[in-house]
C-alpha cells in the first residue's frame, strides 16, 4: 500500500500577502495615453520647432497653387475613421489638401470619433512637384519623409509646411486683389 505524506503542515501555512487591485492596475500617468491635440495645436507646435522657412512663391505660382486642378491631376486621400471606416476622397486643390491632411486620433478608441486624413506623403510630394511646379515645397516635404519614419511624424512635419505655403499664396493673392 502506498504511503501518504502528512501535508497538514503545508495546508496550515498562511497564504502570501495579496496586493490590492488598485496597486496592480496601471495608474493614469502610467498608461502611455497621450491627450489628443487639435490640428491647430499640432501645427503651432511644429511651426515653433520648424527650421524650414519657405521663400514666398511668385505671383504665378501662388495663383496656380490656389486654383483647382482637373480630374486627371487630382490627388487621392483617405479619411480613416473608427466608426465609418476608410473613405477615399479626391482632392482638387492645394487648399483642399491642406485642410484634408490631419492626424486627430483623439477618442479613437473611446468614442470612435477620432480620424486621420491620410495622404500618401510620397504621392503628395510628386503632386506638388509635378502639378504645381513648387520644387521648394516638394523638396521640403521629401526631407520630412526621409527624417520621419512613421506617418504620424511625417504628417505633423508636413502640415505646417503646407499651411505656411498656403498662407503665403493667400497673402500674395490678397495683395493682387488690392492692387
Amino acid at each position: 500500500m502506498p504511503e501518504f505524506s502528512d501535508k497538514s503542515e503545508e495546508l496550515t501555512q498562511k497564504p502570501k500577502e495579496l496586493k490590492p487591485v488598485e496597486e496592480l492596475a496601471p495608474q493614469p500617468e502610467d498608461t502611455g495615453v497621450v491627450e489628443p491635440q487639435s490640428v491647430n495645436e499640432i501645427v503651432q507646435e511644429a511651426e515653433d520647432k520648424q527650421e524650414i522657412k519657405l521663400s514666398p512663391p511668385s505671383k504665378e505660382m501662388a495663383a496656380k497653387m490656389l486654383a483647382e486642378v482637373g480630374f486627371k491631376d487630382r490627388l487621392e486621400g483617405t479619411k480613416m475613421a473608427a466608426m465609418a471606416g476608410d473613405i477615399r476622397e479626391s482632392l482638387y486643390s492645394f487648399k483642399e489638401a491642406v485642410k484634408f491632411l490631419h492626424f486627430n486620433v483623439g477618442s479613437w478608441t473611446d468614442r470612435g470619433i477620432g480620424s486621420i486624413g491620410y495622404i500618401n506623403p510620397v504621392e503628395l510630394e510628386k503632386w506638388i512637384r509635378n502639378v504645381f511646379g513648387d520644387l521648394e515645397l516638394a523638396e521640403a516635404i521629401g526631407t520630412e519623409i526621409k527624417v520621419n519614419i512613421n506617418y504620424k511624424d511625417q504628417a505633423r512635419a508636413i502640415m505646417p509646411l503646407m499651411q505656411q505655403r498656403l498662407r503665403q499664396c493667400e497673402e500674395i493673392a490678397g495683395e493682387e486683389t488690392k492692387a
